[in-house]
């Protein structure tokens, strides 16, 4: 368990080596970059990397600051995914519920607006149309609110809005301090400067993959990428850590069995439905029939119960691990499994602070000790699952 634990951290600190580990970023290069070295230096010869279209984002700076004020920052201020550059001084124009119901009659063109949005806390695809739709009538920025219910009300998430569709808006997003900053200084006027753009970029899953002698084939995954400008060492260098050490520990067990092992890209935006490195994954390898998938995210923080969610169970044979069992969580690369019937397993912490997609999400919040047991329950399980005959 020692040396588990320490390949874990030491997993931890390379993959989160970099500020940034988004789409089209330097970080999530690197990450691949380290994914790809640490499956061949456990013996794996049949490594690749699979490709797949995306949108990039690079950031440069942001300047967010009431200029009534001395150019005071606006506490906690951070872009959003996918932002675009901007730059424009003005009174903001509040957008609620009655306004955002009648956006098309509000005077947004060339504004800094802030959009006071609670409707579901994960509700994505919602602010993603009211940013495309302040985009297309000419609003110079947006404000977001970061939602509490969804994400610490001590830092705002850098993707609480992820349009790759925006033209000309800039984007950005604040938590509780920064909203009640705002609120209570509607009258003054503010700069709001990002650079930023986005731009076509094609992306990489690498998979490695040890052949069985015999037709049954099962899945491990996780996804490297993380939300912008943050360490995401939860969410998912965690999961990528456990993938890792998986690939090690399960790499002369169950001859038969073909195993793969796969790191995905992109999973922090979805475009539409699918989290698009599994979503390319499975739909380039629809003709395996696997018999499980195993996802790892978001694995051991330090304030947390860990869960494991199961999709499909009755096609599963009987098996037992020491985490209560939940339904399917649909919320990650277990989704693009589920698509094709697959029964698939995530393993998952619950936190008490929900800080992923913020810069609250490090290392110094992860409990080492409580990853590596989760690695040892989830080889347990995959024993079980390998050396039993599938329901049918």
């Amino acid at each position: 368990m020692e040396s588990l634990s320490k390949n874990l951290e030491a997993h931890l600190y390379k993959i989160c080596l970099y500020p940034s580990r988004h789409v089209g970023s330097p970080g999530a290069a690197a990450a691949a970059d380290y994914i790809e070295r640490t499956f061949r230096g456990y013996g794996y010869t049949d490594v690749t990397r699979e490709t797949f279209p995306a949108t990039g984002w690079r950031f440069g700076s942001m300047l967010f600051c009431d200029l009534d004020n001395g150019c005071t920052d606006v506490p906690g201020a951070v872009p959003c995914f996918f932002s675009r550059s901007a730059d424009v001084t003005d009174v903001p124009l509040w957008l609620s519920g009655p306004e955002l119901k009648g956006l098309e009659k509000q005077p947004v063109k060339g504004r800094l607006c802030v959009v006071e949005f609670f409707s579901d806390p994960a509700d994505i695809r919602g602010r993603n149309d009211i940013a495309e739709d302040l985009d297309r009538m000419g609003a110079a920025a947006a404000v977001f609110i970061s939602d509490p219910a969804y994400h610490t009300p001590r830092a705002a998430s850098t993707k609480i809005q992820r349009s790759p569709r925006l033209k000309n808006l800039g984007t950005a997003a604040v938590a509780e301090e920064g909203a009640y900053y705002l609120a209570r200084n509607r009258g003054h006027r503010f700069r709001f400067f990002m650079d930023a753009d986005t731009f076509p970029h094609t992306s990489h899953n690498v998979a490695a993959v040890r052949p069985g002698t015999g037709r049954k084939r099962a899945v491990f995954g996780a996804h490297f990428d993380a939300a912008p400008l943050t360490q995401g060492a939860k969410d998912d260098a965690s999961g990528t850590a456990c993938l890792l050490e998986m690939a090690r520990l399960l790499k002369n067990e169950f001859p038969e069995w073909t195993l793969e092992f796969a790191a995905f890209d992109g999973e922090e935006y979805t475009l539409d439905y699918l989290p698009m490195g599994s979503g390319a994954y499975t739909a380039a390898h629809r003709d395996r029939k696997w018999e499980f998938y195993m996802n790892f995210d978001s694995i051991g923080t330090a304030c947390s119960d860990t869960v494991l969610h199961i999709g499909r169970k009755e096609k599963l044979p009987d098996f037992s691990s020491i985490y209560p069992f939940r339904p399917i969580k649909k919320g990650g690369d277990d989704r693009s499994f589920d698509e094709l019937g697959v029964p698939t397993l995530w393993f998952f912490s619950i936190p008490r602070f929900p800080d992923f997609h913020t810069p609250l999400d490090r290392i110094d919040t992860l409990d080492i000790s409580k990853m590596a047991q989760c690695v040892g329950d989830a080889v347990n399980v995959a024993r079980q699952l390998c050396r039993s005959e599938r329901k049918r």
